[in-house]
């Protein structure tokens, strides 16, 4: 079953358009592009942006595309895309995966350009509906910090006078035809940090001739683990991971250092404060009780995305006005992922909503995003596609 918006004539007007979008996204997908290199993408945006009749700008060196759809006196809104991939191989086995070894759209950020696209498209169509003004924002490097939104708004892109502003994220938590949306604190705040331990290397047959770093780190690892189950709440979400550790090149070496990357997640300022803390606290005396040393540094990349309550319940009502009562839910828990949207929301009020991948009755689970077998359900376009509607008309006209 495909979503039907209770609006004939936008709904016959997504629908036709809807091949042209799907094939859009499948050249996106084909050709990825990692975060800070864009310009192939950039360029697909630009050109169809001239297409629907907006006067696209480049940003950041071509990695990043404007355009400014000015239709009368009014708010002004912006409506964000991202658009880079990952590092990832492709096993979905699609007759369109990726032509780049080792770069995958895993996260659908070609979906969320394509919907933007769209979206763009419908609402230059129809400017008869509304009255004010619209910049439809493609962005760079969501995926790595600090990622496009916070260089946009230091390029002084972002504009100063603007009201709100709305994204999207596939998610595969719902159906291809729902929205899903949670007031308040959403996605996580994150701090990355980096940990070198040093030790002395030698022959892994005289290990008592050396300070093996190896073996620090596994230490460190497991006593890190502690942190969140017993200095951290059980009512105050926190996430820590260590995503990357590497010493060492042949087997019978111990090296001379170990070299760990980790995130640490939450929604509270004063838990990442802690934990800040608490971290480098663990890492220094476990190094020392080893004999070796240690070296910790922070970056405090994203901040907690903030969906402003007003917005949210605006959205909403319009959203299940044009695609029916059940197709929006209300989300109770904040998700733990992480998004550079927050940038945003610190300076004017936005929501961020989670777009549905699955398949209407989850009869298919997908992959979920950041899997090599990441497969979002299409027929998600659409749904996205009239988001991005219902948040301009309702926001626009409020």
């Amino acid at each position: 079953m495909s979503l039907t918006i209770n609006d004939k004539d936008l709904d016959s007007q997504i629908e036709r358009l809807l091949p042209e979008i799907t094939s859009i996204r499948r050249i996106i997908h084909q050709n990825p592009e990692l975060s800070g290199s864009e310009k192939e993408t950039a360029r697909l945006v630009y050109d169809n942006l001239k297409k629907i009749g907006l006067r696209p700008s480049f940003h950041l060196d071509k990695t990043a595309v404007t355009a400014f759809l000015n239709n009368g006196r009014g708010k002004t809104i912006v409506l964000r895309a991202d658009m880079d991939a990952l590092p990832i191989e492709e096993q979905t086995g699609l007759t369109f995966a990726s032509k780049k070894k080792g770069i995958m759209h895993a996260c659908g950020h070609d979906l969320h350009t394509a919907v933007l696209l769209g979206a763009a498209s419908v609402l230059y169509k129809n400017r008869n509906k509304w009255k004010g003004n619209i910049l439809f924002l493609f962005q760079p490097s969501e995926e790595v910090e600090p990622g496009g939104a916070y260089r946009l708004i230091k390029g002084g892109v972002f504009p100063k006078n603007a009201d709100a502003i709305f994204g999207l994220h596939v998610s595969a938590d719902h159906p291809y035809n729902i929205i899903g949306v949670k007031e308040g604190v959403d996605f996580a705040g994150v701090t990355t940090f980096d940990i070198i331990i040093k030790g002395k290397s030698g022959h892994g047959g005289t290990p008592e001739k050396t300070i093996d770093p190896v073996v620090c780190s596994a230490a460190i690892i497991s006593q890190l683990q502690t942190l969140i189950s017993r200095e951290v709440s059980r009512f105050t979400p926190a996430t820590l991971t260590i995503g990357s550790l590497h010493a060492g090149s042949i087997r019978n070496i111990i090296p001379d250092q170990a070299i760990m990357q980790g995130t640490l997640r939450t929604h509270s300022k004063d838990c990442m404060n802690l934990m800040i803390k608490r971290i480098e606290d663990m890492v220094l005396s476990t190094a020392r009780s080893f004999r070796a040393t240690a070296e910790v540094s922070f970056n405090r990349s994203y901040p907690p995305v903030y969906n402003n309550p007003d917005l949210v319940n605006q959205f909403a009502s319009e959203f299940k006005r044009l695609a029916g009562a059940d197709s929006l839910v209300q989300r109770t828990n904040p998700s733990m992922y992480a998004e550079d949207f927050a940038y945003y929301q610190e300076l004017v009020p936005g929501i961020f909503v989670h777009l549905g991948v699955n398949d209407q009755k989850k009869r298919s689970v997908i992959n979920g995003i950041h899997s090599s077998k990441f497969n979002p359900d299409e027929r998600a376009i659409k749904t996205g596609i009239t988001a991005h509607i219902a948040f301009a008309l309702k926001t626009l006209h409020s």
